[in-house]
Order: C-alpha cells, then structure tokens, then sequence
C-alpha cells in the first residue's frame, strides 16, 4: 500500500481553528471543505446505537425515520422550499443527472447550457442529445440575447450554474429562469456551490429542479440533495422499496442526511458576517496578487462574484507546476474544476471566456471558506511574490 506523506496525512493534527491545520494552508474548498466536528458529532449516532433501517416498523426504526424528516424539513426552510420537494441524493452529480434526464423525458430538442457549466451538466446534456450550448461573456456571464434565443429555440429544458466551480462568475439567476419560464422551458439550477455562500430562495425564482453537494459545506461526502418543485414532472430512475416518496429507491443514507442537516443549518448561521468577511479577504489576495508582473484575474471580483472564488493566471508558469511548487510551501489550490483537477486538460471555463492563450495552462483557482484567515491570505502571497520569478526563470517564453 502506498501512503501519502504529504503534511495533512503524516499525522498532523488540527489547529484550534478546526477549519484549518497547523503548517498547511488550504485554498480548495470547491473540491470539498473539511467536516465540521460538530457534524460529525451529528452523524456518529446513526452509525453506531442508531443504526436501524428507517423503512422497518418497530419504534427504533421510527425514530431514526423522524430523523430523516426532520432533516429533510430543515434543508427545505434554508433553501426556501417544502420538504416534500426534497429528495435526498448520493450528491450534486446524482441530483443534476436525476434532472436532466427528466427534461430530456424523450422530447426533442435536447437541453440548453451554458458553454462554462460543469461537465455534471455539460456531460449529461451531451449523452442525453444537447439542444444548445449558451456561449458567456467575458465575465462569465450568459449572453442574455443568446439566452433568450435558445429557450425560444425549442429546447426540452435548460440548466446553468448559478456559480461557476473555477470562477466565482454569478448569473443573473432570476432573470435566466423567467427567460425560460416564458417559453415554457423547465429550468434546473445548479447551485452546489453558492449553497451556504449566499442567500438561497428557490420558491423566490421560477426554478423546476436544483442539485445541492453536502461536502461543498462542511457536510460529509457521499449526500446531497435534489429539489423539485411541487407538480413539476418526475420520473424515478431507481426502482425497488418506494423510499424518497417513489423518487429514488433504496435505503438512505441516514448519518449522511444527519450531516447535511447540520451542516446546512450551521452554515447559515450569520451568513452576513461570513459573507463580508470572505469578501474582505478576496478583495485583500486579489490586490496583493496583482503585484505580481503577467497575472489576470478572470471574470469578475466585486459583489457581483462568489464570495469565495478567485481564479489566478499566472504566464509563463504551467498550472501542474505552480500547483506542486505551493503545495512544497504547504499551501494547496487547484489548477481546474473540482471534480476533474486529477486530469490536466485545458479549462473550458477559460475558454469559454475568452481568457488568452497564455492563460489557458497556466491558471488556478483559489477557493476559501469562511475559516480562511488574513495571516493565510498574507502567507500565500509572500510565497507567490518568491516562488513565481524563480519559476519563470526556467521558463522559456
């Protein structure tokens, strides 16, 4: 067996801060964000004392289906939704799939999405038949006139993230989904990462179906959820006990759906605060990192972004190559989409907005949460100021 010996496995041990560790510097929350203890502590019941079937009848397997009830209110209140319309899920891929594939429902015309989606949609909508792909703008932002043309064009449904995974890059949510409501377009948001971000109202928009990732917010791995707005068709794609009102069969997760409860609940809690706070620190990296010679930031960085994203070319330097000089620093980031950063291709997302070509290979994304600390902040920069011109001294340019 081979072992990693990198400093988070070689037995260091947590900070007071549970959300960072001791020598390490952690800028990859988009791929997944360390479990709360609290969470954790919420979960551990279920997997030891209480670990009945929910579905069996005798009064211990009651109660542990009340709590996965009340779990399922609680994620529904935070999200603006009924409990009936939430469907607990493996994750964020499972959810988006669940939806595509109801869309599609054999129609015609396939599904629209926007051009810098992650591949959970872009990939799906290509097996299922893609209708059209919405190309973006420099900001990352949907082209509304390309938008509205391609809900009248005859698609089945339409997707797009609400925040982009690489960018930070927030759509218009409100508008993109009364474009498509107005040609009678269902319309499936993904909204795994901006979850626990930013405020969520889904009963606010005109929204069919949604994909939500537990570990996106301090919950474990493994759960996550789908909503589906009451009456808007469905049709399970696992069949066999009828749990998850029919909607997907087999026994749930039960300490996943206990994390995501908690964790959705905790990460809520004076949102404002950790909202202002993780701007803050996004405005500080991005003015500190602009000193350094041949850098861009991509999309855009103000109010209108996602709190916590910040993608980062630096020319000259491929990704692979800054990602391993950092992480000899103890600082770890990544150099593309969450789910795919272990397969070096160039970013679509990048592409997608036009980034220049020296850009293309040579960009990493930055993602922090809540716990993230100016001296972090302060620490990464120092190490980028001296790390980047030696690297770029054995570049050839």
């Amino acid at each position: 067996m081979i072992l990693c010996n990198c400093a988070l496995c070689s037995g260091l041990t947590p900070s007071r801060d549970w959300g960072s560790y001791e020598g390490v510097i952690y800028w990859d929350n988009n791929a997944t964000t360390p479990l709360a203890p609290e969470v954790y502590e919420a979960m551990e019941p279920f997997l030891k004392e209480r670990f009945f079937n929910p579905s069996a009848g005798y009064g211990c397997a009651r109660h542990v289906r009340e709590a996965v009830e009340e779990a399922r209110a609680a994620v529904a209140a935070l999200l603006g939704a009924f409990p009936s319309e939430i469907v607990f899920t493996s994750g964020g891929t499972e959810a988006s799939n669940m939806a595509f594939r109801q869309m599609a429902g054999g129609q015609e015309g396939g599904i629209g999405v926007l051009s810098t989606d992650h591949d959970a949609s872009l990939k799906t909508a290509l097996a299922l038949g893609c209708g059209c792909v919405c190309p973006v703008d420099r900001e990352g932002r949907a082209i509304p006139e390309k938008w509205e043309s391609m809900c009248a064009g005859g698609v089945s449904g339409v997707s797009f993230a609400w925040a982009n995974n690489e960018t930070g890059a927030l759509q218009d949510a409100p508008v993109l989904c009364s474009s498509a409501r107005k040609h009678g377009v269902p319309v499936h948001l993904d909204i795994v990462q901006c979850a626990g971000k930013i405020p969520v109202d889904l009963h606010g928009m005109e929204v069919d179906y949604a994909s939500v990732s537990s570990h996106k917010f301090h919950g474990p791995k493994g759960i996550g959820c789908l909503y589906r707005r009451a009456g808007a068709p469905f049709s399970p794609l696992l069949f066999g006990g009828g749990q998850e009102y029919g909607l997907r069969s087999g026994t749930e997760n039960v300490p996943g759906i206990a994390g995501i409860s908690l964790a959705a609940r905790t990460i809520y809690q004076d949102l404002d605060v950790k909202v202002a706070k993780m701007r803050n620190l996004k405005k500080h990296f991005i003015e500190g990192v602009s000193r350094i010679e041949d850098t861009t930031v991509h999309g855009l960085y103000d109010e209108t972004s996602a709190p916590h994203i910040i993608s980062v070319g630096f020319a000259g330097i491929r990704s692979e190559v800054l990602l391993h000089a950092l992480e000899e620093k103890g600082i770890y980031v990544s150099s593309g989409s969450a789910c795919s950063s272990n397969h070096p291709q160039v970013s679509g997302v990048l592409k997608g907005i036009g980034a220049r070509q020296e850009f293309l290979d040579a960009t990493l994304r930055f993602s922090m949460s809540e716990f993230t600390t100016p001296q972090e902040i302060d620490y990464t920069l120092d190490t980028l100021y001296n790390i980047v011109p030696n690297l770029r001294k054995y570049t050839r340019r």
